[in-house]
């Protein structure tokens, strides 16, 4: 009898390891995959950053004169683009325009007006 009991209670903790194993490895392979990228070039001094859902612009320092307009152009995926215009300071160092995509961000672009 001792043999037996040990038997099932064996097989139900071999079974909850299984159970447990698969879905550990299904909400692993469902869950979204962090990334994070940035334009290889800077626009007068500015350039856009992208991760997962959502990008931003950055400036080490601004530096379109005269008007200091920088355009941000937002690539989402399955979604309409969106593009926003702000006037900075000379010099101006820093982010500046976010924007959050509901599915994907494929890229954001900064690039500026005169």
């Amino acid at each position: 009898m001792n043999s037996l009991a040990a038997r099932i209670a064996g097989s139900k903790v071999v079974k909850s390891v299984v159970i447990g194993a698969l879905s550990a490895a299904a909400i692993g392979l469902t869950a979204p995959i962090a990334s994070a990228s940035y334009e290889s070039t800077w626009q007068q001094g500015c350039r856009g950053y992208w991760y997962s859902t959502s990008g931003h612009g950055y400036c080490s320092s601004a530096s379109n004169y005269p008007s200091y307009t920088y355009i941000t152009q937002y690539d989402c995926n399955v979604e309409l683009d969106t593009e926003h215009w702000d006037h900075l300071s000379q010099g101006y160092v820093g982010k500046f325009d976010t924007h959050e995509c509901t599915f994907k961000i494929n890229k954001t672009h900064v690039t500026y007006a005169v």
